[in-house]
């Protein structure tokens, strides 16, 4: 009898023995599942918080510390966008009437809307500055103000030093000869829509005399071959309605007959019967623009 419970007991301490062994697995097996949920939930983690910098992309808004204030502006990044190559930058430079300090004005209208319209065909960075109230791009902080934005986007954006381009419309285009004429070897090309180079009817004593000090092919003989001796390496192309009042088609036959006498490389576009506002439209309708502007390198 006594070796009959010796045996039963042995049995039962064998049966606890396994049972305890096959808990202390089973709890090993759902430690190990803990843990590789755990770190699965981490890695969804970390991905949610990287995705959404990658999908920073349209018209962002940017600003920089000045003296005195903010200089607000806006950039346009493809929804393509990725740092892992290099984007052409494009600086777009309003007309009369967008200044401010809300950085919208500048992307409404012109090019801003052929972006919207048809943003597969602009493969790059565009940077929309914006003058300040009272001011035009002929004022040396105004250009100043650019260049810093430039920096900064070419910065941010991974931007291609040979491949940054200056365009503009009216006193935008303008502003895109001057700037030009002061950092002539920032540039790929040029792009002027409606521009003038001697400054329109508009403007007042204050401005021509700042414009004359400021840029010294404004006293010159002849403006525009001074301005082109600066920036006639640069392959520009105009653009320029016949039937503009604001400012004169004469503006941009000068200068590409003073382009043209140089020998630089100088497209020009006339619309018959365009006016002021449709050109820069007109301008970026064509097939042909923006694809000759990217192929510019410096």
């Amino acid at each position: 009898m006594r070796n009959r419970r010796r045996r039963l007991t042995n049995k039962w301490s064998r049966r606890g023995t396994a049972t305890a062994r096959g808990s202390f697995a089973t709890l090993g097996r759902r430690n190990s599942w803990g843990r590789s949920v755990r770190f699965a939930q981490f890695l969804l983690l970390v991905a949610l918080t990287v995705r959404p910098a990658l999908a920073d992309t349209g018209f962002l808004d940017r600003s920089l510390a000045v003296r005195g204030g903010t200089f607000r502006y806006q950039v346009y990044v493809p929804a393509e966008f990725t740092s892992r190559k290099s984007w052409p930058i494009i600086v777009w430079l309003h007309a009369n009437g967008s200044q401010g300090d809300d950085a919208l004005l500048p992307t409404v209208g012109a090019l801003a809307d052929q972006i919207r319209r048809h943003r597969s065909s602009f493969p790059a960075i565009v940077l929309f500055p914006q003058a300040k109230t009272g001011t035009r791009w002929a004022y040396p902080e105004m250009e100043d103000l650019v260049m810093s934005a430039l920096d900064r986007t070419v910065k941010e954006f991974r931007g291609d030093p040979a491949k940054v381009y200056l365009a503009g419309h009216s006193m935008g285009g303008n502003g895109a000869y001057r700037i030009a004429f002061r950092w002539p070897e920032r540039f790929a090309a040029l792009l002027v829509v409606s521009g003038s180079v001697t400054g329109a009817g508009s403007w007042t004593s204050e401005d021509v005399a700042v414009d004359r000090q400021t840029h010294a092919f404004m006293t010159a003989p002849d403006p525009f071959a001074a301005l082109v001796a600066r920036i006639g390496r640069l392959p520009i192309w105009m653009f320029h309605g016949d039937a503009d009042e604001t400012v004169p088609v004469d503006q941009s036959r000068r200068m590409v007959a003073a382009l043209r006498l140089a020998g630089s490389n100088v497209r020009y576009t006339e619309f018959p019967g365009g006016d002021h506002n449709g050109a820069p439209g007109q301008a970026f309708d064509g097939l042909e623009t923006l694809p000759w502007l990217l192929s510019q390198r410096r």
